[in-house]
């Protein structure tokens, strides 16, 4: 028996990637299943770009003139999987997979139950949008009281309330922070709502289809935002990871300053992504307009420091 037959397909892709516009980038491969064989090393192409087109004013050069070449592999059960990815630019609706629940049977089943829940769902999940003024009754006083969330995320798709109904089972074994509410404020089975202030429905949404399912679709920059903040918030490694490699690798000069202060205003933990909006705004810096930069120095000088930094470590390649 071939022993490389037996392991997984593995979908692999060559990407060139366009740093002014990701719906430019090159794409190879990434159609057909391969099995790594290191006695048949012939993977590859002899030509991926033109060389008319390695030039900064294209895209395909970054500032400093080095040329990047990005080699993904994926485990997968579709080529439409693997071929996917980031060469989708900013086109809303996107899917982003975890590759694992979305693919299966019982993903499916999972997504069916939340559709539509009926007698099955015990609990009903209540998120108010941050900002909104929900009145709250309190039978015993006779009074009405108000309370209101706020948060960096703002939707303006949202209207107040939103109930969901859902599963504890499915939440507690799929997603860590409904586990631990759960196992401590929740302990009592008869409790019938959990009020969640502060958190976006529309994310909310988006991120149970994730957690029951394995798909996760944004249908907008500002959705994938608030589902990267939201995801964050009830520890889903995984959907985070995904929506920081769509939020980066969507990036534009038109919309990097809105990113940037967004990504600043988060709590700690997130350099990854920070910096990566960065480097990006470094290298596009010509294309910048001055205004903006000078309104971001106005209101977040920090990042103007950061960008003063990666721009002088992009100029020291250039020299090196």
């Amino acid at each position: 028996m071939n022993p490389y037959v037996t392991t997984p397909p593995i979908y692999w892709r060559i990407v060139v990637p366009n740093w002014k516009d990701p719906a430019q980038d090159v794409v190879l491969g990434g159609h057909n299943p391969n099995y790594f064989n290191p006695s048949t090393p012939s993977w590859g192409y002899k030509e991926a770009i033109a060389l008319s087109k390695l030039t900064t004013s294209s895209g395909f050069l970054r500032r400093d003139g080095a040329l990047l070449l990005r080699l993904e592999l994926e485990l997968s059960a579709t080529a439409a999987a693997a071929a996917a990815g980031r060469g989708g630019g900013r086109a809303y609706p996107t899917n982003l997979e975890d590759g694992i629940a979305s693919r299966s049977d019982m993903g499916s089943d999972f997504l069916s139950l939340l559709n539509n829940p009926g007698p099955t769902s015990d609990l009903t999940i209540l998120a108010t949008a941050p900002g909104v003024v929900v009145v709250k009754e309190e039978p015993k006083k006779g009074k009405k009281r108000k309370t209101s969330a706020a948060s960096s995320c703002s939707s303006n798709s949202t209207k107040g309330l939103r109930r969901f109904p859902v599963h504890r089972a499915v939440l507690a074994a799929r997603c860590p922070y409904f586990a631990m509410h759960f196992a401590s404020g929740m302990r009592d089975s008869k409790t019938r709502e959990l009020h969640m202030p502060d958190t976006d429905p529309d994310a909310l949404a988006a991120l149970l289809r994730f957690v029951y399912g394995g798909k996760l679709t944004v249908t907008s920059r500002e959705h994938a935002r608030c589902c990267f903040e939201l995801a964050d918030r009830l520890l889903l490694p995984k959907a985070v990871a995904l929506l920081r490699e769509h939020l980066l690798s969507t990036l534009s000069t038109s919309e990097i300053f809105e990113d940037l202060t967004w990504a600043a205003d988060m709590d700690d933990g997130q350099e990854e992504l920070l910096t990566g909006m960065v480097d990006f705004a470094a290298e596009a810096q010509e294309e910048l307009p001055q205004a903006a930069v000078a309104d971001l120095a106005a209101t977040h000088p920090a990042l103007v420091a950061q960008l003063f930094t990666a721009r002088a470590r992009a100029a020291t390649r250039t020299y090196a």
